[in-house]
């Protein structure tokens, strides 16, 4: 079954976008800025490259220029083009693996995580920025967003990888597998993975944003009260958010 949101077409021509609203909109930059910083200071400093899987329009070798960037499709910007499930790494060659909207996109996540394991030096860490389906965040999803939840799959049983359109997507997974199943996860990498951090984010200010693909629903002048808005919105985020972030450390 296919869940693909664009035709390489669409997705060429949304990857454009997406640079061009990243210069246009200060409400994007300031929430990625953010997002970016975080990424940078959970880096582990084990020797080896840092690693961007999916570096889709570029932006955080902004912020980190000797980051080698990927993606399952050749792009100006993109240094090397390969399939995150079979990565062209020796074993412990890498000191870092980022991927922001990523791992929702991959046939078989689970699989994913042990090739991780595979090219990741030991200390060396996966740092995941996904969508999380709070209460509040997934019928908003489901409403505006294209690609679906689709809850009732068990990864840590699934077998083979799936040739699909690399754009297919199931936002549920980071969910899935770091939340619903956490247990199973912990099973399957005990011993091999530390769960360094889980934390949900944006409970407002990423909507107020409209994305990339919509106008902002705010003005620029009212940022500051709704990044303010934001961390008062702290303890219940597990209500309200938006997103997650997920930091593994091989053992």
């Amino acid at each position: 079954m296919s869940h693909s949101a664009y035709t390489p077409e669409q997705l060429e021509d949304m990857l454009g976008r997406h640079r061009k609203k990243w210069h246009e909109k200060k409400i994007l930059r300031i929430i990625y800025s953010e997002w970016y910083q975080m990424i940078l200071k959970d880096l582990s400093p084990v020797s080896g490259p840092t690693v961007e899987l999916g570096g889709g329009g570029g932006n955080f070798k902004e912020f980190k220029p000797d980051v080698i960037t990927s993606d399952i499709e050749p792009h100006p910007w993109i240094d090397l083009v390969f399939d995150a499930h079979q990565m062209p790494f020796q074993a412990g060659e890498v000191s870092n693996l980022v991927m922001v909207d990523v791992l929702h996109h991959l046939s078989n996540p689970v699989h994913f995580l042990e090739e991780a394991y595979r090219v990741l030096q030991p200390g060396g860490r996966l740092i995941m920025l996904e969508p999380y389906p709070s209460p509040f965040s997934l019928p908003v999803y489901r409403k505006f967003h294209p690609e679906p939840f689709i809850m009732d799959v068990d990864y840590f049983n699934k077998t083979g990888i799936d040739q699909k359109d690399p754009w297919d997507a199931n936002q549920a997974i980071p969910y899935l597998l770091f939340y619903r199943d956490r247990k199973k996860f912990q099973e399957q990498f005990q011993g091999r993975f530390q769960i360094k951090q889980q934390n949900r984010l944006s409970c407002i200010l990423y909507p107020a944003s409209g994305g990339f693909e919509n106008k902002s629903f705010i003005p620029d002048s009212l940022i500051p009260l709704f990044q303010f808005a934001e961390k008062m919105l702290t303890p219940v985020r597990s209500l309200l958010a938006f997103r997650c972030y997920v930091v593994l450390e091989k053992i």
